[in-house]
């Protein structure tokens, strides 16, 4: 493992051995610390839920319009192209007609990673929602599992390019 410069933030190496899990919660543990420093701990969007239904917290989501002022979105399904790109998970459950927050990169702390391994790659599920399946349809990796747990749980959120592996990702591939 390398360290960048100005944050010390641990980072692998093409000749660093692959611990997925390990290099993950290093860097979620890192980033974590320095990002709220920076006053930039993610990047987020303000949007309106105007489906019909409350879209629960960490659900990936799409821009579906645009609303007066803010951009509407909608659930992603797996099953439903017209429903991609995702632009990222809700920070929280956004009621019916309530404004609400995408997180569109960064650190998602405290969600409910319980049913995911560490370094687990989560994808949008059949039918909305999270999942390790990778879809036959639809998009690609949104975010990484850092760290497993029902109330504490960490997610590393982005777009990822490539076949997001973590062999990609040291390559620069993604």
């Amino acid at each position: 493992m390398a360290e960048t410069n100005t944050y010390d933030l641990p980072y692998p190496t093409n000749a660093s051995p692959v611990n997925v899990a390990g290099d993950i919660q290093a860097l979620a543990e890192a980033v974590d610390a320095i990002l709220p420093s920076l006053g930039l701990p993610y990047h987020t969007l303000e949007v309106v839920n105007n489906t019909g239904s409350t879209i629960a917290k960490a659900t990936p989501v799409y821009i579906s319009g645009f609303g007066t002022s803010k951009p509407r979105i909608s659930k992603s399904d797996a099953d439903t192209l017209s429903t991609f790109p995702v632009i990222g998970l809700t920070q929280a459950a956004i009621a019916n007609g309530s404004d609400g927050v995408v997180l569109i990169s960064g650190v998602f702390s405290d969600v409910n990673t319980s049913s995911f391994s560490v370094g687990a790659r989560l994808y949008v599920a059949s039918g909305g929602g999270l999942t390790t399946t990778k879809p036959t349809s639809g998009g690609g990796v949104i975010g990484v599992v850092a760290k497993s747990n029902a109330s504490t749980g960490i997610i590393i959120v982005g777009a990822n390019k490539g076949n997001g592996t973590w062999g990609s990702m040291k390559a620069g591939l993604s």
